[in-house]
């Protein structure tokens, strides 16, 4: 698993919102639920609205409830990064690195296919939302620190190398092959597979 320190660091990461959080009354949590909903139906920037109509409630509640989208948008990364981000420190299986990664993406894979519609409207989102850019480059802090922790060269060792295996390894390349080249889960995490074998192929062959 991800070592001590780097593992006590990402809970620091996840629980950065802790305190934040507004009291949750039975509107609130169908306005969240509504907008999730709407997310993962392909909706990636629901209205005000949208929202009201889909949490049947009115589009005044939904405004003294959040009285602006960014509000909202913090609520509803908030509950994707209770649901998911937990399975970031769970234990390895092996102790060996290569094995590791692919422990690693298997793990990452799952995850990146149940959150993905939240992805996709978070990419579209992120641009006019202060909040939801923070929460992404947080997220990218976590999952830098997890593959640090894994490989046993540095990004000052191997920058190249290493910046292709973050790469490989991300949600953006997850949705590039499911959504841009039509992949389906298996085959995405397969071409993923082979990319990052190969890249760990490239590391050996210097040693």
């Amino acid at each position: 698993m991800p070592t001590k320190e780097v593992a006590e660091r990402i809970s620091k990461h996840l629980k950065s919102d802790d305190g934040r959080m507004m009291r949750t009354k039975d509107s609130h949590n169908k306005i969240v639920s509504a907008f999730l909903s709407l997310l993962r139906q392909g909706n990636v920037n629901p209205s005000a609205d949208d929202v009201a109509k889909e949490a049947k409630v009115g589009l005044r509640t939904v405004f003294r409830r959040f009285k602006e989208m960014e509000l909202l948008y913090r609520e509803v990364a908030t509950e994707v990064q209770n649901a998911f981000g937990p399975e970031t420190t769970k234990p390895w299986v092996s102790t060996i690195w290569q094995e590791q990664l692919e422990e690693m993406l298997t793990r990452k894979a799952d995850i990146y296919e149940r959150m993905m519609p939240y992805s996709i409207a978070a990419q579209y989102l992120r641009h006019n939302s202060s909040y939801l850019k923070e929460f992404n480059n947080r997220w990218l802090s976590i999952e830098h620190e997890i593959i640090m922790s894994i490989l046993p060269f540095s990004p000052e060792d191997e920058p190249e190398l290493f910046n292709a295996l973050e790469g490989t390894l991300s949600n953006d390349s997850w949705i590039q092959y499911r959504k841009n080249h039509q992949l389906s889960p298996e085959q995405s995490h397969n071409t993923m597979k082979v990319i990052m074998d190969a890249l760990i192929h490239t590391y050996l062959a210097k040693k």
